[in-house]
């Protein structure tokens, strides 16, 4: 008797964490395309400008925290947006998070639509820049997105040093420099 009743105890457990949704994470670096999973795909534009494509799909219920990265060969701003749409509730999708290069995007409802925009962030030259999306599925869910990069006059830490330095050494040499002529009143 004691032996059944810890079994269907047991089974109740497992059957309860099997219910419960696994947590989703996923890693796009640009180019990936996953069948029936996601993509990131992006494509250089005129004047050195990007333009990219995300989507993904299939999300099952549970959470999720999806990661999309990218590395540019120089620095500028970017914009992005997200969106996702509510089919009777079955297919329903909340961001609980957006952030682009650690800039937290707005996340806004309208409708059936959750979307989340954010225009001029900061875009590192060669290094690693990232879109996280995170949120909680109802299952069957899927969001879509774009990315467009603006190479700009953002100075490297190097640059602006340099330029201190130059002010820096000009204002020394303005302040030291030896008179010539003595200039007397009678």
């Amino acid at each position: 008797m004691r032996t059944n009743l810890l079994s269907a105890v047991a089974a109740v457990a497992l059957v309860s964490i099997a219910n419960v949704a696994p947590a989703s994470a996923a890693v796009f670096p640009v180019g990936t395309s996953t069948p029936g999973v996601g993509s990131f795909q992006a494509a250089p534009g005129p004047n050195g400008t990007f333009n990219g494509a995300i989507n993904r799909v299939g999300l099952g219920e549970g959470t999720f925290s999806d990661t999309f990265t990218f590395t540019l060969p120089a620095a500028g701003f970017g914009s992005g947006s997200v969106i996702s749409s509510n089919v009777g509730g079955v297919t329903g999708l909340t961001f609980s998070s957006v952030t682009f290069n650690g800039t937290a995007l707005t996340i806004n409802s309208f409708g059936n639509l959750t979307f989340a925009g954010v225009d001029n962030v900061q875009i590192f030259a060669n290094q690693l820049n990232t879109l996280v999306v995170s949120g909680t599925s109802a299952g069957g869910a899927s969001y879509g997105g774009n990315l467009t990069f603006v190479p700009g006059a953002v100075p490297e830490t190097a640059t602006w040093m340099m330029m201190l330095a130059g002010f820096g050494m000009m204002g020394a040499g303005l302040r030291y420099r030896r008179r010539s002529a003595n200039v007397k009143f009678a």
